[in-house]
């Protein structure tokens, strides 16, 4: 597995980064190629066992990177929020810990991974892992912009 850290200071609230990063139908919109669906989509809505998929490809070309939400407790204005997410997919496993925490100028993003791509040998998770960590940073950056 592929480790990777991605830390951002967004001048939102706790609660507003929280609601941003964890508005599953924003990530549809931010990534490319890539739909998400499940049974909750708002991060209101996000409780322990929570599932949804992001499936991504081109036409009938693609894979499902399925997860779940093994504990999710939000920010509150004083509080740190934190969500743990595995993924379960045949394609993508691993493990998200976010953490958000209310910081005097907003808050502090803490988005830690462990990710395995099936097929892709261990000797390249340097490889992988500074390509996730470039990919996801991004991702988390267009949605923490958005409104």
């Amino acid at each position: 597995m592929a480790d990777f850290e991605v830390h951002l200071d967004p001048p939102l609230s706790a609660p507003e980064a929280w609601k941003r990063i964890l508005d599953l139908t924003a990530h549809t919109a931010v990534i490319p190629l890539t739909t998400v669906t499940g049974d909750a989509m708002a991060a209101r809505d996000l409780v322990d066992g929570s599932r949804f998929v992001a499936r991504t490809g081109l036409g009938p070309i693609g894979f499902d990177d399925v997860m779940v939400v093994d504990s999710v407790v939000a920010p509150t204005t004083t509080t740190a929020g934190r969500a743990r997410i595995h993924k379960e997919g045949k394609v993508v496993r691993g493990a998200i810990d976010l953490v958000v925490t209310p910081t005097d100028a907003g808050s502090s993003v803490r988005w830690t991974q462990q990710i395995g791509v099936r097929g892709v040998p261990a000797v390249l998770d340097p490889v992988v892992s500074r390509i996730a960590r470039a990919a996801y940073g991004s991702t988390l950056r267009r949605l923490l912009a958005r409104g």
